[in-house]
């Protein structure tokens, strides 16, 4: 049975505006102080307590690891010929040590012929982006907010998209922008199902409708087929370190189809960028890959990430030669087992209510978007012109196609 979290309201808007802060050091107020890193040589000042903060965060995200911004990072840098966009990574610091990262870029974009100063989280294909926070989440997301109303004349809008819900993170931005003159929507995104890893495969199947498990076996047993050709399933803790795999990788990921429509490629559109994410994260214990195998022919992949206690899974594809056997499907069982076995305590399947995931879910994790402007007029136009008016001419021509 699909638990699903109960739907919240369409939005939530700020209040009125409250008068302007007085002039403050940045983060004064909540005792941090902030530095803006706005160039790509800055960001080789704080590797080590970014990866610090990452690795010990209660909610660990790997898509807000330094590795990840980096690699993304000097990837949308190099197209930007124009220099509309930088980073506008905001460092915390309390006692003059390094407390909380928040890995933001300013970028300029083009709306019905004006121009719109962005901050934005990087622009990457990320499920999931937080604030890489300490122990004082409160303290330090109301630095953040402060920050930005005090320099909201820098910026027209601010547009944090998939925003993680991961207790009450939501709930402490929100009181965070209440206190400020900042306007602001907080606007339900996606949905991402997750599974929690409390048995092994067999455990997990005998919860299951007996339709569901009937169906399961059935797969199982035309994958018996295949075993007598040498059918393995093997997991590579460190992809960097295995020459050729990233080309293995993008060969099958060709193939992958929805709905009998080719799926735009992904590692193979940036192979540099998830060249270089194999090579750092790797070694650090983010990622996991699982392959299945028959001789020395790759059938079926899938690419997880390792977030403290849970897996995500990040992107699967196998070869459509075999697609009756259910490959990809199929490398589920072993990934749950091996997680049961590693001490994991959930499985999330990230953005998307794909069948086969509704099928495992036992339940969803939400993400928000975060839009938020100055009372300025000018800042208040722009606002429209990318959210309000954006979306209705995505309407408008959603109907007529």
């Amino acid at each position: 049975m699909v638990v699903r979290s109960r739907p919240r309201a369409n939005a939530r808007c700020g209040r009125e505006p409250a008068p302007m802060p007085g002039p403050s050091p940045f983060g004064a107020s909540s005792g941090y102080s902030i530095e803006p890193i706005t160039t790509n040589e800055g960001l080789c000042g704080v590797e080590e307590d970014w990866h610090r903060l990452s690795e010990t965060a209660g909610s660990p995200n790997v898509f807000t690891t330094f590795d990840w911004f980096r690699a993304w990072n000097q990837h949308f840098a190099g197209k930007d010929h124009g220099g509309r966009r930088q980073p506008q990574v905001l460092v915390l610091k309390r006692d003059g040590a390094v407390a909380g990262i928040s890995p933001l870029i300013h970028r300029r974009a083009s709306r019905f012929g004006l121009v719109v100063r962005k901050v934005e989280f990087l622009e990457s294909p990320a499920d999931y982006n937080d604030f890489v926070l300490g122990e004082d989440a409160a303290g330090q997301i109301e630095a953040v907010v402060n920050f930005l109303a005090q320099t909201q004349d820098e910026w027209d809008l601010v547009d944090l998209r998939d925003l993680r819900e991961t207790g009450n993170a939501i709930a402490l931005i929100e009181r965070a922008l209440s206190s400020t003159s900042l306007e602001y929507r907080i606007l339900p995104e996606a949905r991402c199902p997750y599974l929690a890893i409390d048995a092994d495969w067999f455990g997990m199947v005998r919860k299951l409708s007996r339709r569901n498990r009937e169906t399961i076996r059935r797969k199982q047993r035309r994958l018996e087929s295949l075993s007598t050709g040498g059918l393995r399933v093997r997991f590579i803790e460190n992809p960097g370190a295995e020459p050729g795999l990233l080309d293995s990788l993008i060969a099958l990921e060709s193939q992958k189809r929805i709905g009998g429509r080719p799926v735009p490629p992904l590692f193979a559109r940036y192979p540099e960028v998830f060249r270089r994410i194999f090579d750092t994260l790797g070694p650090r214990r983010w990622i996991c890959l699982a392959v299945m195998e028959r001789g020395d022919r790759l059938l079926a992949w899938q690419v997880t990430f390792r977030c403290g206690k849970k897996l995500w899974l990040y992107s699967t594809a196998y070869d459509r030669s075999f697609s009756r056997f259910s490959l990809g499907a199929l490398l589920v069982p072993a990934v749950l087992d091996y997680g049961f076995s590693h001490g994991y305590q959930e499985y999330d399947f990230l953005r998307g209510e794909e069948p086969y995931k509704m099928t495992w879910s036992t339940g969803c994790h939400e993400t928000f978007r975060l839009l938020a402007w100055s009372p300025r007029w000018t800042s208040r136009m722009r606002a429209f012109l990318c959210v309000d008016l954006k979306a209705a001419v995505y309407r408008l021509v959603g109907r007529r196609s």
